[in-house]
């Protein structure tokens, strides 16, 4: 179904025409009160049913070359629009909550999803197949012998000596081969990122399914990041020394466009759940500036997106053939 969404145009379409109908709804004052009209209450409902559609495993955009300028300026451009008719004159709550899902959505109907082809069988070399000949033939010569008399055994015999032999050369010459293309391919490898080498090279073998019920996996998260006594406040402890006042005053304005840590970051990072990468912002400024004036608005008025909210997790095994909750270790994303 999402493959469909995606190539025939239908997510595409529900994505414009659900947008278009949440801008004309949401458009109110920040300051209202906190009563909400039918209207509102639709509204809202939309944005859950899109933010369904969307929010499934999405697929890696297909993205041109960091030095294809005009490209990165036409979808800056584009981005640029559907902000400001989609989510224009929306609550910042709204802003916060669809901006990378417009994003994502333009970039994709802009460049489409990458595709990458199934790797068909490799294909076997004259000496391997010569070996699988020879295989078979003496497989054959086997079956032949076991009903044979003494005097055919006795040629039967020297031929299937003459295949092993050949045979076993092929094998030494065979393995000698697939020696040399390791090596050449650990040398590559080596020197491509020596750390990285050398960690796969005393790296446990991990593997196993996490086999738990649900109630159990949402008993070990509570247990884990949750504390009953958090709020008691702490007695003081003996012997604390406490530090000095501080002779510079705090500054909480929020960062400026210049602070943001978006050019120092690798632009071949993986992009996160929302499927923006960092390379978008490098080579789109407008777009970063958009970004920028609704973080600014929610440092402002101290507002925590629902969606800040909301974590992913991965457990992957700590060791091999495991299966309980405490031989998986929790990945945050």
């Amino acid at each position: 179904m999402k493959i469909h969404r995606t190539k025939m145009g239908c997510l595409n379409k529900s994505f414009q025409q659900q947008r278009t109908a949440l801008a004309d709804k949401t458009s109110e004052n920040q300051s209202r009160a906190q009563h909400h009209s039918a209207e509102e209450i639709q509204a809202e409902d939309q944005d859950e049913k899109l933010r369904q559609l969307i929010n499934v495993k999405r697929q890696k955009i297909n993205f041109p070359a960091a030095t294809a300028v005009e490209q990165w300026e036409d979808l800056d451009s584009k981005i640029v629009l559907k902000l400001d008719s989609l989510i224009g004159d929306s609550t910042l709550e709204h802003k916060l909550a669809t901006f990378d899902d417009i994003v994502y959505q333009t970039s994709l109907e802009t460049f489409g999803a990458k595709q990458y082809q199934s790797k068909g069988p490799p294909k076997r070399s004259r000496r391997q197949c010569e070996m699988d000949k020879l295989r078979k033939q003496k497989r054959n010569l086997k079956k032949q012998m076991k009903a044979a008399n003494s005097e055919e055994k006795k040629g039967l015999q020297e031929i299937w000596q003459h295949l092993k032999a050949r045979h076993s050369a092929l094998s030494r010459a065979e393995s000698a081969r697939k020696k040399r293309s390791q090596k050449r391919k650990n040398q590559e490898r080596f020197l491509r990122d020596p750390f990285q080498f050398a960690r796969q090279l005393f790296q446990q073998p991990k593997s196993g399914t996490l086999a738990v019920s649900r109630e159990d996996l949402e008993a070990h998260l509570k247990e884990t990041y949750s504390y009953t006594n958090r709020e008691l406040p702490l007695e003081e402890t003996a012997g604390l020394i406490w530090p000095a006042a501080p002779g510079t005053k705090f500054n909480n304005k929020p960062p400026n466009l210049q602070e943001l840590v978006v050019n120092k970051a690798r632009a071949k990072s993986a992009p996160g759940p929302n499927g923006v990468p960092y390379l978008l912002y490098k080579r789109c400024p407008n777009v970063l500036k958009r970004l920028h004036k609704i973080l600014r608005s929610a440092w402002n008025n101290i507002k925590v997106s629902k969606e800040w909210m909301t974590a992913e997790g991965v457990y992957i095994p700590k060791e091999q053939i495991r299966k309980k909750l405490t031989s998986f270790v929790q990945y945050r994303c």
